[in-house]
């Protein structure tokens, strides 16, 4: 007899997915997992297989979000340095707009779990694919030549900004670190 699943998958992922980037993969514990997404022990084993299937899956969906928002952002303008800006406010907004301080899940998970084989490859696979969009995007410009470098750089700067922006909410200080970054990828 086949399963079904009673409940609305997406929403459930959401909900985890939120969990662990609020806790981390180690303090979110099986109950804490059955309570905030509202299905027992044995749906979400016959699901997702496992808590660590589970959060596997919602580092895959948090990461598609990720790569098409970068994506959006950057490809609204065709100026690579407007692009560049656009994508570094809209990241300083975002995580200075968050009430919890969360972070980046990919960021927070890179810190908790690199040890992991499995996730230290999906790090570096995330890493690989979110700098091909700015290579890309940069490419026929006048940074292509650059473009290897400048991508590396965007993405070792914007873990440092979602770090620091757990504890230090100065949107002064971001916004000038952001105008300085842009200078230095200019000359």
């Amino acid at each position: 007899m086949p399963k079904f699943e009673l409940f609305d998958r997406n929403e459930v992922m959401e909900k985890a997915t939120n969990l662990f980037w609020v806790k981390g993969y180690e303090a979110t514990s099986m109950n804490d997992l059955t309570q905030e997404i509202g299905i027992g022990k044995g749906s979400l084993y016959n699901s997702f297989g496992s808590k660590r299937k589970l959060f596997d899956a919602c580092l895959s969906m948090y990461r598609e979000g990720g790569i098409q928002v970068i994506s959006q952002v950057l490809n609204s303008e065709s100026d690579p340095i407007l692009g560049i800006r656009k994508f570094l406010d809209f990241q300083t907004e975002n995580l200075l707009l968050d009430p919890y301080s969360k972070g980046c899940l990919l960021a927070n998970t890179s810190a908790e779990m690199a040890h992991d084989k499995e996730i230290s490859d999906f790090l570096l696979e995330n890493n690989q694919i979110l700098k091909s969009k700015i290579v890309d995007y940069l490419s026929g410009t006048h940074l292509s030549d650059q473009a290897e470098a400048i991508g590396d750089a965007i993405l070792i700067y914007t873990t440092g900004v979602t770090i620091i922006t757990k504890f230090m909410k100065d949107p002064a200080r971001l916004k000038a670190s952001n105008e300085l970054f842009l200078k230095s990828i200019q000359n």
